[in-house]
């Protein structure tokens, strides 16, 4: 297997596309290289083997860095929609509490 081998390149585009959060990239490119890989020699040498691991190693980690930062970028998006949809207030242990405006000026009246 040579350096540039159409797997290694395949990875390396799906790396880019996980980077530059291109999904439709993504979603082009993951059959690809599933029939790729289905479709690989099984007399590889232990280097080009060894290679594709650290390329599918880099990738797994920064999908799933990708991962939580969607996750981390919804969850502020909630925090950025109850405060202004709300006053946010604290309970004694520090634990965000929701209060409804309405309700306190209702039992004020």
């Amino acid at each position: 297997m040579l350096n540039d081998s159409p797997i290694e390149t395949l990875m390396d585009q799906v790396h880019d596309a996980i980077l530059t959060a291109n999904f439709s990239a993504l979603a082009t490119l993951s059959p690809a290289l599933e029939a790729a890989l289905e479709a690989l020699p099984t007399d590889n040498p232990p280097t080009a083997l060894a290679r594709l691991r650290q390329k599918a190693e880099r990738n797994a980690a920064c999908a799933q860095a990708a991962g939580r930062g969607v996750r981390a970028a919804i969850r502020r998006l909630d925090e950025v929609q109850q405060n202004a949809s709300g006053l946010m207030t604290y309970d004694a242990d520090g634990n965000r509490a929701r209060r409804n405006a309405l309700t306190e000026l209702t039992r004020r009246l």
